[in-house]
């Protein structure tokens, strides 16, 4: 199996119980913003602990600090909007439709990084677009 199918799929199963598990916070009393922080903190501390395990190359980081920075400042804004959907939605509704962002990244991908899926992928793509919006309802 492709390493990155692993990771997908290991991603898939973290997100998932993460928006459950985040609902289940916020309906116990914890503010959105106070989740997002403690969130954010336990997050570093894991980043921190892979950096130190795997001690990745720093070069390209630090030729491409806008990028990095404008990546966190996406990453955690999103973050938070998450949160507050959650304080003020059902799970089973906000976390099918915040789930629609990958139609961004694709949109983005193909205009400015001359990405062009296959037919097959493409097909997916929309089947998935679709299943998102259909859960949503």
């Amino acid at each position: 199996m492709a390493l990155w199918l692993i990771f997908a799929a290991s991603c898939v199963s973290f997100w998932g119980v993460w928006g459950f598990v985040a609902k289940l916070t916020i309906t116990r009393g914890v503010h959105p913003l106070a989740l997002s922080a403690i969130s954010s903190v336990t997050g570093a501390i894991i980043t921190w602990i892979a950096v130190l395990l795997v001690q990745p190359s720093w070069e390209r980081a630090s030729h491409n600090i806008p990028f990095v920075l404008l990546t966190g400042i996406c990453g955690s804004l999103g973050g938070v909007a998450f949160f507050f959907a959650l304080g003020h939605g059902r799970a089973s509704i906000v976390v099918p439709l915040s789930s629609l962002y990958p139609a961004i990244t694709i949109l983005l991908s193909l205009l400015f990084l001359g990405e062009h899926p296959s037919l097959t992928q493409t097909l997916g793509i929309i089947l998935a677009l679709v299943a998102s919006l259909l859960l949503g309802m």
